[in-house]
């Protein structure tokens, strides 16, 4: 007689299946919306999709059935893909080198200040930006840091160092990711991630960026690792050392974008489904010891170069980006910014009160006018597809800067202005959605099998899909989860290759 599967693990399982409508809707969207959004060429697209789809499954088969090769030869190949993606995105950002503009620019101008000069709130440029675009303090403390750091070696290009710093961070994700999936689904998972992995190329050239989306990619992978090596610590001192570990990638990762937080909750989720209620409530006062001092820290430090008065009452509030969310009418900027306009009357208030109060009238009004399917299923397609229609993720918008020309071969490639641009575009676009239809299904078996020990990895997408689809966005923001899809489509078993989980120490026994 089947083993009855117990409600909180059934309730997991649902949370994890939603993967699957939501992803596989974006691909559907993608493919066939008739959105003239990023020029794609729909039947192209829909054959390379086809074919990326079945090479990749072809070639995990094939990895599949070298399992006792590769885990001979694990520990060489981990080193040996985290050194190549290291040496290749230091190579690339030298050929790719540029002057940051905009945000980039804000944040990276500020730090230099605030490093060469003590403060950067006497800049009026930085007055400006840092007190309406208060959630970007923290990836400027960041970069002071990186700036403080690499000047007490004399080293004086700025530019080369955050490029050091992010590709080092990726190098972390890239392995916590590995052994992630290694714990659930033994070396072959953990071959299939670098192989998926290889297969998208902007991760190749990402660390070139200078901004958030690049800088924060590894701490969800990272926050997800630290979980599960709480759950296999054996001693009250492991346990306590691996969830304040947690607590530490998940603030630092929130402070530079707060969205990493999403897989922190996921791993909480699991957790608490698990009936675990010792090590949630572990974790729960790990976040609580680390947010709060780390939260008055930086706000103290924020009130030494900004007047608290001038951030509250000026920063951007949540409801800008929820109305920002919500393009009602077609020719809004697919979600994005449009011709800028909601930045221009959100800042025109000089009453926040009043601010807030036009904020939310409309938004009220946006809802009710979506409240027809047919009205919300337009928005939801048009934003659906400026989120995750372009599997170049649109890192090129900042490393492009003010400078188009594609003067050499890697910039013929990935500006958009290249030779090679439309075939990149499409290339990876089809990949990322292949990328998509893999965790479709590694989630889809996960579910057969009753299998709840991916649950983070399928939460943290279904979460940043969910928000996504609330808040304002862009091609570049979902990236910051990409090693996360990545990962789950490695717990794809492919083929007729029987399924053996790895049950030694190391391996999670949740």
């Amino acid at each position: 007689m089947k083993e009855k599967t117990p409600f909180l693990t059934r309730l997991l399982l649902i949370g994890m299946g939603l993967v699957i409508p939501c992803y596989l809707f974006t691909v559907g969207n993608v493919i066939f919306s008739p959105w003239p959004l990023y020029d794609r060429n729909r039947p192209a697209l829909a054959l390379l999709t086809a074919l990326c789809t079945a090479g990749l499954l072809l070639l995990l088969r094939r990895a599949d059935r070298h399992e006792p090769f590769f885990a001979r030869h694990e520990r060489k190949l981990l080193v040996a893909a985290a050194a190549i993606y290291f040496l290749v995105q230091m190579l690339l950002a030298q050929a790719l080198r540029f002057t940051p503009k905009t945000d980039a620019e804000q944040c990276f101008t500020a730090a230099q200040l605030l490093v060469d000069t003590g403060t950067f709130g006497t800049n009026e440029r930085s007055w400006i930006y840092f007190t309406r675009c208060s959630n970007n303090l923290g990836f400027l403390y960041a970069l002071a840091a990186v700036f403080r750091f690499f000047g007490f070696f004399g080293w004086e290009d700025r530019f080369m160092q955050v490029v050091l710093v992010t590709s080092a961070l990726f190098t972390l994700g890239l392995l916590c990711g590995a052994r992630v999936c290694r714990r659930v689904g033994g070396v072959r998972a953990q071959t299939r991630m670098l192989i998926l992995c290889a297969g998208c190329l902007p991760l190749f050239y990402c660390t070139t960026e200078l901004y958030t989306d690049a800088f924060s990619l590894a701490f969800p992978t990272m926050a997800i690792y630290c979980f599960f090596r709480l759950r296999e610590g054996k001693s009250r001192i492991s346990r306590t050392l691996w969830a304040l570990a947690f607590a530490l990638v998940t603030f630092v990762g929130a402070q530079i974008r707060f969205t990493a937080i999403i897989a922190s909750i996921a791993c909480l989720i699991a957790l608490l489904m698990a009936r675990r209620v010792r090590l949630t409530a572990l974790l729960a006062a790990a976040l609580c010891a680390v947010f709060l001092p780390g939260t008055a820290l930086k706000s103290a430090e924020t009130a030494r170069h900004l007047d608290p008065e001038d951030v509250a009452s000026r920063s951007l509030p949540l409801l800008h980006y929820i109305a920002m969310g919500l393009p009602v009418q077609e020719d809004e900027g697919y979600g994005q910014y449009g011709d800028g306009g909601w930045y221009v009357f959100t800042t025109s208030f000089d009453d926040p009160a009043e601010r807030d109060a036009a904020l939310t009238t409309e938004i009220i009004d946006r809802i009710y006018y979506l409240r027809y399917p047919s009205r919300l299923l337009n928005m939801m397609s048009r934003k659906n597809l400026s989120t995750f229609g372009d599997g170049t993720f649109m890192l090129n918008e900042i490393i492009e800067a003010d400078d188009h020309e594609p003067d050499n071969a890697v910039k013929q490639i990935i500006f958009l202005q290249g030779a090679l641009y439309p075939a990149y575009y499409h290339l990876c676009t089809a990949m990322f959605l292949s990328q998509m239809l893999i965790a479709c299904l590694a989630c889809a078996q996960a579910i057969r099998r009753r299998d709840v020990r991916g649950a983070p990895l399928f939460l943290a997408l279904v979460g940043i899909f969910i928000i996504l689809c609330i808040w304002e966005t862009r091609a570049r923001y979902f990236f910051q989860f990409q090693l996360v899809l990545l990962c789950a489509g490695a717990l794809c078993e492919s083929g007729r290759i029987p399924v053996r989980f790895n049950t030694k120490r190391g391996a999670s026994s949740d």
